[in-house]
């Protein structure tokens, strides 16, 4: 038996973070692709420090309107990425929902989203106790939502229904529920449909992002507005 957590509340157990749309898919294909490792960070200030620490391999990866930040090497993009040399680098995502769906404390984190779902279910089915939690919670993004509807469903065949699978019922073609999202609507606005289409695909990635460390920035020393954290994720082998 699993959960869906719309409430950002404190996992007690192993969590799956579930992200579709804007970085939680590209998270999974960095690693698929060969990346090291990928940082996960709120905002382009500590994206950068990040990288200062880390060194002139970095991959840094963000945007802004749909444009990366001055001194970043790429947007949020599963199209650019498919070509972008990522093998045995260390990269460093631009992900604020993400950043934030994360709660201080917990350290079994697992991230989730069609393009792994297969190798998520394979990995974590016979855990007890695993919550899933949309990206963006309390007010989650609808497509996490959805994706997180897909794996309950497939988690928990027998379970009771919930807003997720119910919703997954209301959406049964992924592509059409990344469409109608606010967040794929964004990216249909830019004429980028195709991330959206390779958003949609289901068990492309073969592998399982795991929470495998926590980089604290105090805002006093790094002249930041406020403490931050960001986080790092490599693939998990079980």
């Amino acid at each position: 038996m699993c959960r869906v957590d719309l409430c950002l509340t404190p996992a007690r157990g192993p969590l799956i973070l579930v992200e579709v749309l804007p970085a939680g898919s590209l998270l999974t294909q960095l690693l698929a692709q060969g990346a090291l490792e990928v940082w996960v960070a709120p905002g382009p200030k500590v994206a950068r420090l990040l990288a200062q620490e880390l060194g002139q391999g970095a991959l840094l990866l963000g945007e802004v309107e749909g444009f990366p930040p001055e001194g970043f090497h790429g947007r949020l993009s599963l199209v650019d990425l498919a070509s972008t040399p990522v093998a045995g680098k260390k990269a460093i995502l631009v992900a604020p929902l993400l950043n934030a769906s994360l709660l201080p404390g917990e350290e079994e984190v697992y991230v989730a989203g069609f393009r792994n779902a297969k190798a998520v279910l394979e990995a974590l089915r016979g855990l007890k106790g695993l919550v899933l939690r949309p990206s963006g919670a309390p007010e989650p993004l609808l497509s996490a939502v959805v994706a997180a509807g897909f794996l309950q469903k497939r988690l928990s065949p027998d379970g009771p229904t919930t807003l997720a699978t119910a919703l997954l019922k209301a959406f049964p073609d992924p592509q059409e529920a990344l469409f109608q999202s606010p967040e794929g609507q964004a990216l249909h606005k830019e004429g980028r449909t195709e991330e959206l289409a390779r958003a949609s695909l289901i068990g492309v990635d073969p592998v399982v992002p795991r929470l495998s460390g926590v980089r604290f920035f105090p805002k006093v020393e790094f002249g930041l507005t406020q403490d931050r954290y960001a986080q790092r994720f490599v693939v998990w082998n079980g």
